[in-house]
């Protein structure tokens, strides 16, 4: 029996494992990875049980699929096609959440931090490939597009840091990490990101309490922006880039406002500033550029309620495993994460891309560890009854 249960361990932390490394490659390959890790869990009933125990699971699925037939209605199949892959990744985030331990977390961590070294190197050879032609080109290393690869460097920055704190023997590593990349961010050239970065850094150091180290990191920032400003040529995408991306930005907020305001309760599905931007007369993108803009114009304020239930839940959990002490430099990287998340969707999206949303699901499944504690000794309100007894018919239906 604990042979059985040792294979049982491995093969969870392979999958884990996998998930981090499918990150850095083409995003297909995560696609697939999320896909089928969703699938394995739907199908196994065991761990399907235990991954769907978490509080809200039974909430959150009734509006992925309210959200799919709101996007049927409008023939928004892009949408359709979204709602099932949130879907999946949903499914998968919630498996791993479930049997995530101390070591595998802090393994995958690191398989992120080198994974992002990598995708570095792709990243400097796509643009002194392309320097010579197009000398302002943003590469995107292996993730379709520059401001996803910058989210993805946000979370690493962050990952790096976690680990320098509780890994200190191999901090030169993570250090190193941290350095390239910053080079990484700077090619990117995306000003949503260097903001997140920058927020998401000082939350976390205010957080640890390390008050002197964030004052020079704020310090250092702004001298870095200062030499900018008196070197504008350094800029990498130029000063006119600025007033572009705004005027850019004020024509999608725009258009999406007088979308909401069209379908103000359900929305119309994933996905659906690509079906209103045209008679709105909005700049040509494929969503808001604002994350709650985006989510009022998909799924209204219905859904945006739904979301916000869901997040303060969380939220509420969290909370709960900081005043009982359990894994405290998780709780602080996953409270990190969520405002680079926050800060970053004030002017984009790239949460919702595949890859950054499976870096991102890493980072939350780290609140499984320990989550029978809090979860069964505090009551955490149910919308839906709960079922009596143990048996695996009743688990499923408990939240």
């Amino acid at each position: 029996m604990r042979s059985i249960r040792l294979v049982y361990a491995d093969f969870d932390r392979l999958l884990v494992i996998l998930l981090a490394a499918s990150i850095f490659a083409p995003f297909y390959v995560s696609m697939l990875v999320v896909i089928g890790i969703a699938l394995m869990t739907m199908i196994n009933c065991k761990k399907r049980v235990r991954a769907f125990e978490a509080p809200y699971t039974k909430f959150i699925f009734v509006f992925l699929i309210v959200t799919f037939f709101v996007a049927a209605i409008y023939d928004n199949y892009i949408g359709m096609a979204y709602s099932i892959m949130i879907y999946a990744v949903v499914s998968c985030t919630l498996y791993i959440r479930s049997i995530m331990t101390r070591s595998v977390f802090n393994g995958a961590m690191d398989v992120v931090c080198v994974g992002s070294i990598l995708s570095l190197f792709v990243a400097l050879y796509q643009k002194a490939s392309t320097f010579a032609v197009m000398p302002d080109y943003r590469p995107v290393s292996v993730f379709i597009n520059a401001n996803y690869y910058g989210m993805i460097i946000e979370f690493v920055v962050l990952i790096a840091l976690y680990r320098i704190f509780t890994n200190p023997e191999l901090s030169a590593f993570y250090y190193m990490v941290m350095g390239l990349n910053f080079i990484g961010l700077y090619l990117t050239a995306s000003f949503s990101s260097f903001m997140a970065m920058f927020a998401a850094v000082t939350f976390m150091l205010i957080l640890k309490k390390k008050k002197r180290i964030a004052l020079a990191f704020i310090l250092a920032v702004v001298f870095f922006v200062g030499l900018l400003l008196l070197f504008p040529q350094f800029l990498p995408r130029g000063v006119q880039a600025i007033d572009r991306t705004l005027a850019q930005r004020i024509s999608i907020w725009t258009a999406s406002v007088k979308g909401i305001e069209q379908h103000l309760f359900f929305g119309r599905g994933s996905m659906a500033y690509q079906m209103i931007y045209e008679q709105f007369s909005g700049y040509k993108t494929y969503h808001c550029h604002n994350l709650f803009l985006d989510i009022l114009l998909n799924f209204g304020i219905v859904g945006f309620a739904c979301i916000g239930v869901y997040v303060g839940v969380q939220a509420k959990l969290l909370l709960l495993r900081v005043r009982n002490n359990i894994c405290m430099d998780m709780n602080i990287l996953m409270a990190a994460a969520a405002a680079a998340v926050f800060v970053h969707g004030l002017t984009d999206v790239s949460i919702l891309w595949i890859q950054t949303a499976a870096l991102f699901a890493l980072i939350y499944s780290s609140t499984g560890i320990g989550s029978g504690y809090i979860e069964k000794s505090v009551r955490v309100p149910n919308l839906l009854p709960n079922y009596p007894g143990d048996s695996a018919p009743a688990l499923y239906l408990k939240n």
